[in-house]
């Protein structure tokens, strides 16, 4: 061990939430680490994964979990010490040994899934290598699940169990998209055979394995009605009344029958799959998606918003909705590349299906409240977000007039669905490429001296929507402004999305997202936009390829 090392780890006490602490908080300000410094430095950090659950204290898992993201930062390297230590671990150990596994991802897919063969004769180091493939969740994690089923004919029924709980983690956790219609098949022929097996455990994950894949989508046709029939005679509710002897095993069976049923709240909630229908490039890095969400088309309003999670270790982002169809169930979009999140969004594509779509979020606009012109300035991909709003004020009869800036003539969008909805649409640019050479204030300026403006919304970036704000005050026409604050959970509890409005605070999920432009501390917004701007650049350049 260097010399180093010595200095970090001398006296270190994996009993000690003190000393785990103080280590972590070394390693973590230590840099260049060698390979052979990084092995030393795992077979010590994971000595926290055993006592986590052997101090009695509240704080030793959350440290082994800091020590399991740190191992995995020191990459691939790690690998082959990190398996074996897992291998010698106990049953709870080894659950944060295949979680740190799984962190490193896909170098470590192939090496955990090339050693499974090796423990055939192990049942116990079998099954903590089971374990570990159950936590992966990149991609390529698919093409272990036929290696995972060869475990299925083991003579120990432990083992068995275990594979079966891996495949439905693995069935539960990636999207459906990643699985061949011949990987499906090859699943529900190896796990269906065990609905039958004596050993009750086996059958129970059987169930719920096979549970989970018709939940997810993954079974149709002559496999559903299969499952079906089987499902109602395990829990004695078809004619014969073959019920299991287990209640553990019936007691999963009757969990999914309700999923059977086609018009079962239950059933309506998991269709809704989140999938890419339509995918058109609008100008560069920046896309129009149509996505299947029945639930949010039903209930969306103007002005709302919904948070996607694209992939399940992405963050969560808000984004404004441009357009729906209630009758076909269906969102539409605008993803403007800008970051690691909205990148890996515009490199999925058709037939794909987000994590999670949560929504509709927010306050529906405010509209007018007397006759007169009506202003909808867009800027950027703000365009589409100021376009259900406009047809909303122009069925109550009003004039709309819409506004929209960008640099140049390829950066404009969503020009012709906006007029579709308008009466009149005025553009800026920067370059003067098409429209006026300017920005939106240059055309609102123009409008306010020939029109009788009572109705203003302004969605784009914070300068266009502060300057629209200022030029409409002392004319006190009623403006408002979406406002883009950052967002964690959406609902209004955790406050990161906090703006000052009139000398209060509000919560741009909840109370928002639009606000009275005269009123909104405008310069205290673009200071908390910054707060991550460190971070969100460090994600950007470190996103794999």
């Amino acid at each position: 061990m260097s010399e180093r090392l010595n200095d970090i780890v001398n006296g270190f006490d994996p009993y000690s939430v003190d000393s785990v602490t103080q280590t972590l908080e070394a390693v973590r300000q230590t840099v260049d680490l060698q390979a052979e410094e990084k092995i030393d430095l795992t077979k010590i950090l994971s000595a926290v994964f055993f006592h986590a659950h052997h101090t009695g204290s509240s704080e030793m898992p959350k440290l082994a979990l800091r020590a399991g993201r740190r191992i995995a930062s020191f990459g691939p390297a790690v690998i082959p010490v990190l398996f074996d230590e897992m291998i010698a671990a106990d049953s709870e150990s080894a659950a944060y040994h295949g979680q740190v596994l799984a962190w490193i991802g896909k170098e470590s897919l192939a090496y955990v899934a090339s050693r499974l063969p090796d423990y055939m004769d192990h049942e116990h180091d079998l099954i903590n290598v089971l374990q570990a493939l159950s936590y992966f969740r990149i991609p390529d994690t698919p093409r272990v699940i036929p290696s995972i089923l060869t475990t299925l004919g083991h003579r120990n029924h432990q083992v068995i169990a275990m594979a079966l709980y891996a495949v439905g983690r693995l069935v539960q956790k990636l999207k459906p998209t990643l699985f061949s219609e011949d990987l499906i098949q090859a699943i529900f022929d190896a796990v269906y055979n065990l609905l039958f097996n004596p050993q009750v455990l086996v059958r129970k994950n059987a169930a719920r394995a096979l549970g989970k894949m018709f939940r997810k989508h993954l079974l149709a046709g002559d496999r559903k009605e299969k499952l079906h029939k089987v499902f109602l005679a395990i829990s004695g509710k078809d004619e014969h009344h073959n019920w299991d002897r287990a209640f553990i095993v019936r007691r999963e069976a009757e969990e999914f029958l309700p999923y059977f049923q086609k018009n079962s709240p239950s059933n309506r909630l998991y269709t809704q799959r989140f999938k890419i229908l339509s995918k058109r490039l609008l100008c560069s890095n920046t896309y129009h998606f149509t996505i299947e969400a029945p639930l949010i088309a039903h209930k969306i309003e103007a002005g709302q918003f919904i948070i996607i999670r694209p992939h399940i270790l992405s963050e969560r982002i808000p984004l404004s909705i441009c357009g729906w169809n209630r009758q076909e169930g269906t969102i539409e979009i605008i993803v403007s590349a800008v970051g690691k999140t909205t990148t890996q969004m515009n490199h999925m594509e058709v037939g794909e299906c987000f994590q999670d779509v949560v929504g509709p979020l927010g306050e529906r606009s405010l509209l007018p409240d007397e006759p007169g012109t009506c202003l909808v300035i867009g800027g950027g991909y703000g365009t589409g977000a100021i376009i259900p709003t406009a047809k909303e004020i122009k069925s109550m009869g009003n004039r709309v007039i819409g506004i929209v800036g960008a640099r140049s003539e390829e950066n404009l969008i969503m020009i012709n669905e906006l007029q579709a909805v308008c009466d009149d649409v005025l553009l800026t640019t920067n370059d003067g490429s098409r429209g006026i050479r300017g920005i939106v204030t240059d055309e609102l300026k123009n409008v306010l001296q020939r029109e009788h403006v009572v109705y203003v919304l302004a969605v784009g970036p914070v300068p266009m929507m502060k300057a629209v704000s200022e030029m409409t005050r002392d004319q006190k026409i009623n403006t408002y402004v979406s406002l883009n604050a950052i967002m964690v959970d959406g609902t209004g509890m955790c406050g990161a999305c906090r703006v000052t409005v009139g000398g209060e605070t509000k919560f741009a999920c909840f109370h928002g997202p639009d606000f009275d432009g005269h009123k909104v501390d405008f310069d205290n917004l673009m200071k908390r936009q910054k707060m991550f701007a460190k971070q969100e650049r460090f994600a950007f350049v470190n996103m794999p390829n």
